[in-house]
């Protein structure tokens, strides 16, 4: 079944692009929140210390005549009535007026402060600035006890309709009781609630929140176009890659991809892909010649059947059943060869039982003492059990296949050692004392329908399959088989994993 195409926003360089300003934004967008918090809880601590320190002060000066004065509401204010009064002396009290109106707290010099005088039960006595706007215009109203050190309050909007700053504002009121003899406020005269006003601290932060607003995302979008470019020039060798594999096909395999120098993980891709190119050209080429070379040595057989059949046919007579016994049988082990070695290269690792690979080697070597006529060059050595994992017909189809090309070329004498030579490992040797293997050979003769110079007869030499199902064997046991060096003759050698101990 055919995979659904991706679309293309689940290619690379988009997937690259945003994660890139995922990241932007998380790691910008954090520090510069992290940072606005910072400034406003700062400038929020700042305030409060400074409207602790106003609120001390006012707490010394509420009960003067400046503060009575300059108050815009409550029970303290001086009233403009007062300065009408026939008994008092008018022109004095006109100019105290004139001047009073001018001024506000000496300790505050000419800036208005955010502030209310609250008696101990509640009652405003003097107001100023945007408290005074609010009580006189939203009734906002103070706790009947003094508090200990600050509070928050809700600002409501003016009942006549009126804007101001703060509207619908919770803001903190610093307090300072007057008079209070120690911890207890109850028994302070009256408490100085002192705006910490939460304009301040927007102002510090103004900075940021507007960078928040227009540069964040600038800079988002900055961080994913370099993502993108960079995404896509890293991955130009790779399209240049997937071109090239696109054009290579079964009957041309001489192409490689191009590998760049840079040494990186694509280097490194192109390094392995080019690798597995050789190994599917080698395998290719492999299966190329195991098939030209099995119908070739297929088609010996079948010809001898066929010439046999023919001339019988021809002269009228039965067709020589030796004959036919012979070719039929050769026919017979070569397919059974050429399945061997097809399932060899399919089939998994093998799981089984241990095998006694020293007993599987005696009872071949004795087998040879029964034939007609017996073959009495053998001699096995196997002082000890061999055990290996596996299957015993496939290890004993190894074994017999080293037996028999031993016997092609040994002229009197073939030896068997089965030992444990290494920590782990099983060794067998199957010596001859026949001409020996060349130097030149020792590999050649493992391929497929490899033969030597003297085993070209196939009556005596065989289709050339017995080596090469022999290391194929082997090899899928985890173990080799290879040529040793030997004073006279060859010498075989297998080496297998041993069977772990119970």
């Amino acid at each position: 079944m055919r995979r659904p195409r991706l679309p293309k926003l689940a290619s690379v360089r988009v997937r690259a692009a945003v994660a890139a300003a995922l990241a932007a934004a998380l790691c910008l967008g954090g520090g510069a929140f992290w940072l606005r918090h910072v400034i406003y809880t700062d400038s929020v601590a700042a305030s409060i210390v400074t409207a602790q320190s106003r609120a001390l002060a006012i707490g010394s000066t509420y009960d003067t005549p400046a503060a009575k004065v300059n108050a815009d509401v409550g029970a303290q204010a001086i009233r403009t009535s007062d300065f009408d009064d026939p008994e008092s002396n008018p022109g004095r009290l006109a100019a105290a007026y004139e001047k009073f109106k001018t001024q506000q707290f000496p300790y505050f010099g000419t800036n208005a402060v955010n502030y209310a005088v609250v008696d101990n039960r509640g009652n405003v006595l003097q107001a100023q600035d945007q408290l005074a706007y609010y009580v006189r215009e939203s009734g906002l109203t103070f706790p009947a006890s003094p508090p200990q050190s600050r509070i928050r309050v809700l600002l409501r909007p003016a009942s006549s309709g009126q804007h101001g700053q703060l509207d619908g504002r919770e803001v903190t009121l610093v307090a300072y009781n007057v008079g209070a003899s120690g911890p207890d406020a109850n028994d302070a005269k009256a408490t100085v609630y002192v705006l910490v006003s939460p304009l301040d601290a927007e102002a510090a932060v103004a900075p940021v929140d507007h960078w928040l607003r227009r540069g964040l995302p600038v800079a988002v979008l900055f961080v994913a176009a370099v993502a993108w470019w960079a995404t896509g020039r890293a991955l130009r060798p790779v399209d240049r890659m997937r071109a090239e594999l696109a054009r290579i096909t079964a009957m041309d395999m001489t192409s490689r991809v191009p590998q760049p120098r840079t040494g990186d993980e694509i280097a490194r891709l192109a390094e392995t892909m080019n690798a597995t190119l050789d190994r599917l050209a080698d395998a290719a080429e492999r299966q190329r010649r195991f098939v030209a070379d099995a119908a070739h040595e297929l088609r010996s057989p079948l010809a001898g059947l066929r010439n046999t059949v023919e001339v019988a046919a021809a002269h009228g007579d039965a067709a020589d059943p030796a004959a036919l016994h012979t070719a039929v049988e050769r026919l017979q082990r070569l397919t059974d060869d050429l399945l061997l070695l097809a399932r060899l290269e399919q089939t998994a690792p093998p799981t089984g039982r241990p095998v006694d690979v020293a007993t599987i080697a005696e009872e071949l070597v004795g087998e040879r003492g029964y034939r007609v006529p017996p073959d009495e060059r053998f001699m096995v050595e196997a002082t000890e059990p061999a055990l290996v994992i596996g299957r015993e017909e496939e290890l004993a189809r190894l074994l017999r296949n080293l037996l028999d090309n031993a016997s092609r070329y040994a002229r009197n004498r073939v030896d068997v050692s089965v030992a444990k030579s290494e920590p782990g490992l099983v060794r067998v040797e199957v010596r001859d004392d026949g001409p020996g293997v060349p130097a030149a050979d020792r590999e050649r003769i493992f391929e497929r329908f490899a033969r030597v110079d003297e085993a070209r007869d196939r009556g005596d030499g065989g289709a050339g399959l017995g080596l090469a199902i022999a290391r194929d064997i082997a090899a899928r046991y985890g173990g080799r088989v290879f040529v040793a060096d030997s004073a006279t003759g060859a010498c075989f050698v297998a080496v297998l994993p041993r069977a772990p101990r119970t």
